[in-house]
């Protein structure tokens, strides 16, 4: 990225904001045919009459179905069919499944080369419980809690890169990973990150979005500098409650016993929790608050 590139992401990526404790994650969407999972017992009535072989999972989450390893979301097919009825809402339905419903398990391998695939790879951070439900899951500890695993993004889902893929491409973990953040932050030039005071003393930031990897900028240097920057001091504290959510503000601020607080209850809300750690991030990198750190922030 040249210069003049580089500075535009940053203009695009700090925004001040005048976010509240209590209003400072985006909004989750009231209760239609998405979010009340009417939309997700419709589709998976069509999987089952219609490809009856087709292998999948529903979970917690009324906007997605999985496949294996793979995650089909439905937010777009909600856009599609908005105010359809009928043959014509049915056909879409299918249409939009049917990629997911008759693709090869993940374990068989990939049909692209690393080359081809690359593009399409994001960091991303994911509890322990993605381990222990698939072993072969390629990732890397981040914490007590956390991991860092690898997403082939597609327009309507993903799929973690396992070990059979990794054999396949005939990389090492270090290239996707490199690839993988690389991708991310150029993703992210335009994400929104509100910058607010904190009382008195210190300001706090926000990244959320339901593009799926706000908690994984966590691990992305770029972002992580930028609102290091923001925020004005030589390192920072950051929560990632959720998948979608990314919380970070100053040492010195005079609400972080509940700003520690908030990162507990958002991940108890979820959806797609991660973590109540708290971590401080500063150009050496990140790193676990300390012990006499917790104790400061009421843990």
């Amino acid at each position: 990225m040249d210069r003049d590139a580089g500075s535009f992401t940053r203009r695009r990526l700090l925004t001040a904001g005048t976010a509240t404790l209590t209003s400072m994650v985006v909004g989750r969407a009231g209760a239609d045919d998405l979010s009340s999972g009417a939309l997700r017992d419709e589709v998976a009535a069509i999987l089952r009459s219609d490809f009856p072989d087709a292998t999948f999972t529903l979970d917690s989450d009324p906007r997605q179905i999985t496949f294996g390893r793979a995650t089909l979301f439905l937010d777009n097919l909600n856009a599609r069919v908005a105010g359809l009825t009928g043959s014509l809402r049915r056909k879409i339905i299918v249409d939009f499944v049917r990629p997911a419903a008759t693709a090869k398990p993940a374990e068989a391998g990939p049909a692209e080369t690393f080359m081809q695939a690359s593009w399409r790879l994001r960091i991303q951070l994911v509890p322990n419980e993605y381990r222990e439900q698939a072993p072969e899951l390629v990732s890397r500890r981040v914490s007590d809690r956390l991991l860092a695993a690898y997403a082939l993004d597609e327009a309507n889902r993903y799929q973690l890169v396992t070990q059979p893929i990794l054999k396949a491409w005939s990389v090492d973990q270090a290239t996707i990973e490199r690839t993988a953040i690389d991708n991310l932050a150029q993703a992210s030039g335009g994400a929104e990150i509100l910058v607010s005071a904190t009382g008195a003393r210190g300001k706090f930031a926000t990244h959320a979005d339901a593009s799926g990897y706000a908690a994984a900028c966590l691990l992305v240097p770029m972002v992580m500098d930028q609102i290091r920057e923001g925020l004005g001091t030589p390192f920072i504290v950051v929560g990632v409650p959720t998948r979608d959510v990314l919380i970070a503000w100053t040492p010195d601020s005079a609400m972080k016993t509940q700003l520690a607080r908030k990162v507990v209850d958002y991940m108890e809300q979820g959806p797609y929790s991660r973590s109540r750690e708290l971590f401080a991030y500063s150009s050496t990198g990140l790193r676990p608050l300390t012990p006499f750190e917790l104790s400061q922030h009421g843990r």
